[in-house]
Formats: C-alpha cells, structure tokens, sequence
C-alpha cells in the first residue's frame, strides 16, 4: 500500500508540476503577445518620430543654406565696404600729404614776409643816405675850397637802378602773396572736400562694425544648429540601436513560440534552465524523502526514568586504565561525555599519572 500511496503521491505532483508549466507556458504566450504587441506600436511610434526629426532635419538644413547664403552676402558686401574704406583712406593720405606740402610751403613764404620788410626797410636806409651824399654833394660843389676824402670801393647804383629794384621787390612781393591766398584757398577747398570723406569714412566703420556683430551672431547660431543636430543624430542612432535590439528580441521571442508550438524546448537557455529546475525539485523530493526515511527509522530509548528519547545517553561513569577489575567508577553528580581528541591537544602539557600506591 505504501508504495502505491507513494506512486499516486508522485503522479499528483507531476500533475501539479504539468499544470503549473502549462500556466507558465500560457504566461509567457500572453506576455510575448503583448511584447510584440508593444514593440510593434513602440517601433511605429519611433519611425513616426525619425520622420518627423528627418523633416526637421531638412527644414534646419535650408535654414542652414539660407543662412549660409546671407553669410556669404554680408561677407561680400564687408569685403566690398573694406576695399571702398581702403580707397577712401588712400585718397584721404594722399589729400593729407598734399595739405602738409602746401602748409609746408605757405610756412616758408611767411618767412620770406620778414625779409621783404628788411629790404623795404634797407631800400630806405639807401633812399636817405642817397638824398644826404647828394645833398652834401651839391653843398661841397658850392664850396670853392677842395676837401681831402677816401674813394669807396665798389659801385653805387644809380637812382634808376635802385628804383627798378624796388619795383622789381614789390612785383616778387606780390606775387608771393598771391601764391600764400592760392595755397590758403587750396587748403580751404581741400579741408571742405575731406570733411565728407571723414564723415563717409566714421559711417563705413560703424557699417562695418554692425555687419561684423551679425555675422558673429549668425556663426553662433550655425555653431549652436550644428551641436543641436549632432544631438539629434546621436539620440537618432541610439534609438536605432535600442529598435534593432528590440526586433532582435522579437525575432528570437517568435523563434521560441515557434519551437514550442512544434513540441521542441523553446532556446537551449531555457531548456538548461528547466532541466536545472528538475534536478532541482528532484533533489528537494530526495531530501525529503530521506527525512522522512530517517524520521521513520529513528530508535526510541527508554530512560531510566521512565520516558522515551531519541538523544544519545552520555556516560556517567568511566573504567580506569590500570584497573585489573575493570570497575566502573562514577564521574560524579553531572554526567560528562568524553570528547575525541583534537589538534588543540599538542598544545597541553600530558599530566604525569601518580600510582595509586602512593
């Protein structure tokens, strides 16, 4: 009876145990279902999403083009104002030069003035001495005595000649001045026409200044557009790899529901897995097995005392060694149980035994 009882108990585990996995087996059908179920809508929603980021990606490229289109324009349109400023400047160096050689020059006729002067001042000098020696003249002519005098050298210009000379001074005096008022009024004119050109100049550098504050602006927003769609291609790339590896799970959760409509293990993981699980509960049911083969197999010793145990009896008496009778001594009120000999004991120092005799 025994036997069969255990034969009956084994075939109702094994039910259990073919129930259990069949549940488990419906599970995981489920939830594969809803895997792919899920995977499917998750792979929708992800190719919806690279289109859509693919569009954006086009529309942050035009933008690109046409911004890189302006750039283009605004740079040519500063190399245009820099080459214009440079002619500018040329001619505003060239009109400063000619300034500095006019000044230059009307210097030097205001240095001549103070000389002019000095001439005029000894074209005078001369003038009154020529009236005094002709007057004296004309005075030692009235004279009918001689009078002793030293003869000069060189040669007094007459009247005439000192006249033209004088003429001839006022006529270079003038036409210097006329020469200082063209030089003045070359300045003048020059001063008026380089004043624009100033004015024109101050403007192109602050039209310069404004193209260069856009086109810095415009580089950092190509710079801060490029870092963003390098972004959006690493988060596209990772969303690639996560979809791919979702396909790869989906494929191998359809090759499992494949091999297990077939009757076949559905990955050799999970038929090592379900053999370890047998072995397993195998195990367990041996362990138990033997308990209960052990709990069954167990002597009950009576005490003294009247009552069952299944405790070992301790010793409470020992028979000496020397002893020819062999009698049993008593250990006292406590019973003690001899322990077998360790390692530890090479450490104790062995009691020198005294004879009973002494």
């Amino acid at each position: 009876d025994l036997p069969l009882g255990k034969m009956q108990f084994r075939k109702k585990q094994q039910y259990g145990m073919i129930q259990e996995l069949l549940k488990e087996s419906n599970c995981l059908r489920e939830e594969l279902h809803n895997l792919r179920c899920l995977t499917q809508i998750k792979a929708e929603e992800r190719g919806q999403k690279h289109r859509e980021r693919g569009i954006q990606l086009l529309e942050h490229e035009e933008v690109l083009f046409s911004y890189y289109e302006k750039v283009n324009i605004q740079e040519a349109a500063v190399t245009k104002g820099n080459m214009a400023l440079e002619s500018l400047e040329k001619d505003m160096r060239d009109l400063q030069l000619a300034i500095n050689e006019e000044k230059r020059r009307t210097e030097l006729k205001k240095k001549e003035v103070p000389l002019k002067k000095k001439l005029e001042e000894d074209i005078t000098m001369l003038q009154i001495e020529v009236g005094e020696l002709t007057r004296k003249d004309k005075t030692i002519e009235r004279l009918n005595g001689t009078v002793e005098y030293k003869a000069l050298k060189g040669k007094d210009p007459s009247p005439v000649e000192l006249v033209k000379k004088i003429e001839q001074l006022e006529v270079n005096l003038a036409e210097r001045e006329r020469q200082v008022l063209e030089k003045e009024l070359l300045v003048d004119q020059l001063t008026r026409l380089s004043k624009p050109l100033s004015e024109q100049a101050e403007s192109c550098q602050q039209d310069k200044l404004s193209l260069a504050k856009k086109l810095n602006e415009l580089r950092a927003h190509i710079i801060d557009t490029n870092h963003r769609m390098m972004a959006a291609t690493a988060e596209l790339s990772m969303k690639q790899a996560v979809t791919l590896a979702l396909q790869q799970e989906i494929k191998e959760k359809e090759l499992c529901q494949q091999q297990l409509e077939q009757g076949l293990p559905p990955c050799p993981e999970m038929e090592e897995e379900w053999k370890r699980m047998l072995r397993e509960k195998k195990r367990r049911q041996r362990n138990k097995e033997e308990r209960e083969r052990l709990a069954e197999e167990v002597e009950w010793t009576q005490l003294p005392n009247g009552e069952y145990t299944t405790a070992e009896i301790r010793p409470n008496a020992y028979i000496p060694e020397n002893d020819t009778l062999r009698c049993r001594n008593p250990m006292g009120p406590r019973p003690l149980q001899t322990l077998p000999t360790r390692a530890n004991m090479r450490h104790i120092r062995k009691p020198a035994l005294k004879s009973l005799e002494t």
